[in-house]
């Protein structure tokens, strides 16, 4: 038999960055709104993928810590390993920036 617990249903990863914590949406819509967006490029690739996942709020906070591109970078992988529950490395691997659109999901 196979099952996929309540707790599997329910649990939400999250991303520390700094002091704050933030939890990362992994549901299937928000997967596949990233990915329309990407393709239809109507916004940079963070933006996209970060308020995305964590939420436009979570995106505004992050864009006010002013950080660098590879921390920046960093963070969407992170939430590109969440989404796609594969590990930071596959996700680094896949990672292209401006190539979103091409496919990084």
């Amino acid at each position: 038999m196979f099952a996929i617990t309540n707790e599997r249903l329910t649990a939400r990863p999250e991303i520390r960055i700094g002091d704050r914590v933030f939890g990362i949406d992994t549901r299937l819509s928000i997967f596949e709104g990233i990915n329309r967006r990407l393709r239809e490029g109507d916004a940079g690739d963070f933006e996209i993928i970060i308020a995305g996942a964590l939420g436009e709020a979570a995106y505004a906070d992050i864009l006010a810590m002013d950080l660098s591109f590879g921390v920046m970078r960093d963070i969407v992988i992170f939430i590109l390993a969440a989404i796609q529950e594969i590990s930071e490395d596959e996700a680094r691997g896949r990672f292209r920036p401006g190539a979103a659109a091409a496919g990084i999901l």
